[in-house]
């Protein structure tokens, strides 16, 4: 395979994982040895990763401007044309909506991939989109605002925007109480009320480009790049830095730690980083490592068994057992 920068997915009952790849291809793996079940070209490198519906059926999008739907079996259902790249993934809505970016715009698209509604950003996405329990969507965008749209036909309407004075690459987190955390260029990881207030900003001295974590105790996870490349805790009241995790690099800003660490039920955090490494911390301090052949850009997976499943730039796709 290609190199990989996009997660990897499980299908619902965890026995196929989906990834997309920067040769092109939707890849379907076999759990439980890693037998390449099916392969999908998609046109162009993919950086978006797939999302699969409680059918099974798998959506994915690519530089070729198209966005994929792919039966379990590998046939594809149908493509959609896109004005623009399709870098980010899909969240689905509760009534079975695609909603995903493409560019500028963000879409909504039924599951028959016909377009919904559209919404134009004055700034490229790359942030995968989020949908809060009011099924508002929020999303930023490098424009240096986050959005808050409600999704209508043909046009979605914009219910807030804030300028945060810097690109959002980084998926928006939103937590049980309807607060939105969120990642900037200019170093910062924001806390925004479920009207667009900033409620907090923390200062963490280097791009924030990935998705941020909430972890079970309400305290925020975020990746860090250089000069100072690392892992952050945030107390998530008050935005305060509570632990801190380096990873060394070279002091460059374009290094450090993409996905934000996910936690187990144990309290262990899993993240990966581009020192071509993918670590385990313990809630000891405790720091377990295993190496791969690239880096490692995007979150780990966690199944349901503890199992980890790690995308890497070497176009490899690593499972540790739990």
């Amino acid at each position: 395979m290609g190199a990989i920068e996009a997660e990897v997915v499980s299908s619902p009952d965890e026995t196929t994982l989906y990834v997309d790849t920067l040769d092109g291809n939707l890849v379907a793996l076999a759990r439980a040895d890693g037998a390449v079940r099916f392969r999908v070209p998609l046109g162009g490198r993919s950086y978006a990763t797939p999302c699969v519906d409680d059918r099974g059926n798998v959506y994915a999008a690519s530089d070729a401007k198209k966005l994929f739907a792919v039966r379990p079996d590998g046939h594809v259902m149908w493509t959609l044309d896109l004005d623009d790249e399709g870098d980010t993934a899909c969240a689905i809505a509760d009534d079975g909506t695609l909603v995903f970016a493409a560019g500028r715009t963000l879409y909504g698209v039924t599951q028959t991939g016909s377009v919904a509604w559209r919404f134009l950003a004055r700034g490229k996405i790359f942030t995968a989109p989020a949908i809060d329990d009011r099924r508002r969507v929020l999303f930023g965008s490098q424009d240096h605002h986050v959005y808050a749209v409600e999704p209508s036909a043909p046009l979605a309407h914009k219910a807030w925007s804030v300028d945060l004075g810097a690109d959002v690459d980084g998926s928006p987190a939103i937590d049980d109480d309807g607060t939105t955390v969120v990642g900037t260029d200019a170093g910062e990881v924001v806390r925004l009320d479920a009207d667009g207030s900033v409620v907090w900003s923390s200062h963490v001295f280097g791009f924030v480009r990935g998705a941020l974590s909430i972890a079970r105790g309400g305290d925020v996870l975020a990746g860090v790049y250089g000069p100072h490349s690392r892992v952050v805790r945030l107390d998530g009241k008050t935005g305060v830095e509570k632990a801190s995790f380096d990873v060394p690099g070279s002091g460059a800003a374009e290094f450090g730690v993409h996905g934000a660490p996910i936690e187990d039920a144990a309290f262990n955090l899993y993240f990966g980083a581009e020192d071509d490494r993918v670590y385990a911390v313990a809630p000891s301090g405790a720091v377990a490592s295993s190496t791969t052949g690239g880096d490692v850009d995007a979150p780990v997976t966690l199944l349901s068994d503890g199992a980890l499943v790690v995308a890497s730039d070497d176009g490899a796709v690593y499972y540790l057992e739990p």
